[in-house]
């Protein structure tokens, strides 16, 4: 295990779902005006003349008021029944927000010699929409209930139609929720049964849901499992995120921990949408796995190993203390000035091996000078506390669990940056995510879905930030290249792998188009871990300067990808998509390589 992180750092290893691209500086000098160069890979659609995009074609509304987006040439004058249109962007995309009169307005869009007429019709209620099958059917992920209590069951089916859905051999007629204008159209149905009795955790399967309606019968299965545990047995559940949250209570009203995946611990209380672990918070049940065999969950470490990293040229990057045993134990874990704290619930340390630990840490470590525990008698934990030398910087750290059970704790030292080199970056390394991909598009621009997407953006400007990051020295990879469905868990593992000194996270930001969409805007960049604070701030008042747009400001938020611990991760939010100036923007080549740059010059300014 401590081998392949080595390894990993060193070369490149394939990483199922994953594209590991690393792009070191092009033969020729690359300097920070070689538009050609950063942009050369951009070609992203967006139409250039007349074209309403929302609404596509008459149609009716209740609101009283309407955002119409569409596509223009830019080089001509855009009128709305002959007054001019200002709010466009340098692509011809334009958002013009207009009041409506009860029933017919009519609208009248005139570019160049192209013209198109649209009505709106504002009445007391608007065109009902109907669906003919089954969805968002409970549950949509694997959850666990006990023996004797109620099971919640729902699905959206076409209100006037016979649902039943069918659980555990159980079958449970569903009622409508609510009587509607119309049948057909979507309507919640909900029931309940009480689960029967079992001997330890049982997998009944998923919801069968069967509707009869229109004098057909079709049956629909639940994307998740129901799982039944007896009453009075114990209930485990193991994460299956490569990081997650877990709150301090079921409103989820305080973020208070990141359990990583493999964590194993007793449910003590269910909850709606979450279960109350036994070592204390509250974790959403789609971030879990329940366990139909019982495994180890308590830790009794039975040796400990202590290891400092060395990169190919002699360099050390981190150190590991490796805590050998047959369990996977949830943690809580932080950084901050005086050293690295980390609790091990359920998990006994003898004296012997605490006394290995730190004569090891006294002999080995470049970052901590003495190890330290507490003893948690009541919940079965120890907090190891490793306290600074304040010869090296700690840059982050990871909590993991090895194959067969036992926990490392590895410890980043900070990367190091030469300012006054032509290569300042030289040896840093950069995971670049572009943010969602393949089946996900993100967010859908003005243009709509046959144009530039999210997650075209998103691409496009994270290989032009690849580029640049590279001509300052950095060895930068990116989490796709291509057009691919890449999970959360993809993208964080490929981090972790590559031992990144950080990870930046491209999206674009989008409101809803029933308001007016023109006034949002700007930059915002996200973050959790402190260290990443200064990054994110950096980040946004650089791309709000170079862009000019907005600054927003940095934000802290638990955002999957910003839970990265062993490195500044942030999510950066580049603009809204749904504002036709930043759209156009965004898609642009100039667009593209100002956030080039100032990503690039962000990440300098945060080594200044």
């Amino acid at each position: 295990m401590k081998l392949a992180r080595f390894f990993r750092r060193m070369g490149c290893l394939a990483l199922t779902g994953a594209v590991c691209l690393g792009l070191g500086a092009p033969a020729a000098a690359v300097t920070y005006n070689d538009f050609d160069y950063i942009t050369s890979h951009v070609n992203l659609r967006v139409p250039g003349s007349l074209r309403l995009t929302r609404p596509a074609g008459d149609t009716s509304t209740t609101s009283a008021y309407y955002f119409i987006t569409g596509d223009s040439d830019p080089g001509s004058p855009l009128t709305m029944n002959g007054e001019e249109i200002t709010t466009r962007g340098v692509l011809g995309s334009f958002g013009v927000y207009v009041p409506l009169e009860g029933g017919v307005n009519t609208f009248t869009f005139q570019n160049g010699d192209a013209a198109q007429t649209v009505t709106i019709t504002r009445g007391s209620t608007a065109a009902a929409t109907t669906i003919s099958d089954v969805r968002s059917m409970a549950p949509s992920y694997d959850c666990a209930t006990f023996s004797g209590e109620q099971i919640s069951l729902s699905c959206t089916a076409p209100s006037g139609a016979q649902v039943v859905a069918t659980v555990g051999g159980r079958q449970v007629p569903l009622k409508q929720a609510a009587a509607t204008a119309y049948e057909g159209v979507p309507a919640t149905f909900t029931g309940k049964t009480t689960a029967g009795q079992v001997s330890g955790t049982r997998n009944l399967g998923p919801v069968t849901y069967t509707m009869t309606y229109q004098g057909r019968t079709t049956s629909y299965q639940s994307a998740g499992d129901v799982y039944l545990t007896g009453k009075g047995d114990t209930l485990l559940v193991q994460v299956v995120n490569a990081a997650t949250s877990l709150y301090q209570d079921e409103a989820w009203s305080a973020f208070i921990e990141t359990p990583k995946q493999g964590g194993v611990d007793a449910v003590a209380e269910i909850g709606r949408n979450s279960y109350r672990l036994a070592s204390g918070g509250w974790i959403a049940k789609e971030s879990v796995q329940p366990l139909a065999q019982a495994v180890p969950y308590r830790l009794e470490v039975q040796g400990a190993d202590f290891t400092v990293y060395e990169t190919a040229t002699g360099g050390d990057y981190g150190e590991t203390l490796t805590l050998f045993g047959d369990a996977k134990p949830m943690f809580r874990a932080y950084m901050d000035g005086t050293g690295l704290h980390v609790k091990l619930c359920n998990t006994t340390l003898d004296q012997s091996i605490l006394d290995t630990i730190r004569s090891q840490v006294a002999e080995q470590s470049r970052l901590f000078s003495t190890v330290t525990a507490d003893y948690d008698s009541a919940g079965g934990g120890v907090t190891l506390h490793f306290a600074l030398t304040g010869q090296q910087s700690l840059w982050g750290y990871d909590i993991a669990y090895g194959a067969d059970g036992g926990v490392e704790i590895y410890a980043k030292y900070a990367p190091p940056v030469d300012l006054q080199s032509s290569q300042p970056l030289k040896n840093l390394v950069v995971v670049v995510d572009a943010g969602h991909g393949g089946t996900d598009p993100g967010a859908i621009g003005i243009p709509g879905a046959d144009s530039a997407m999210e997650k075209d953006i998103t691409l496009a400007t994270a290989i032009a930030v690849q580029k640049r990051l590279a001509s300052l020295g950095a060895t930068a990879y990116l989490c796709r290249s291509d057009d691919s469905d890449l999970s959360m868990n993809d993208r964080m593992q490929m981090t972790r792998a590559r031992d990144a000194d950080l990870f930046i996270s491209l999206h674009c930001n989008s409101v809803g188009y029933a308001q007016n969409a023109n006034t949002a805007k700007g930059t915002e960049v996200y973050y959790y871990e402190e260290i990443a604070g200064p990054l994110a701030s950096t980040l946004s008042a650089h791309l709000a300067g170079y862009t000019q747009r907005t600054n927003r400001g940095a934000k802290r938020s638990n955002y999957r990808v910003t839970l990265n611990t062993f490195a500044p991760s942030v999510l950066v939010e580049m603009g809204f998509l749904t504002n036709p100036a930043e759209y156009d923007s965004m898609a642009s080549k100039q667009g593209i390589y100002q956030t080039a740059n100032a990503i690039g010059d962000g990440v300098l300014a945060f080594f200044g």
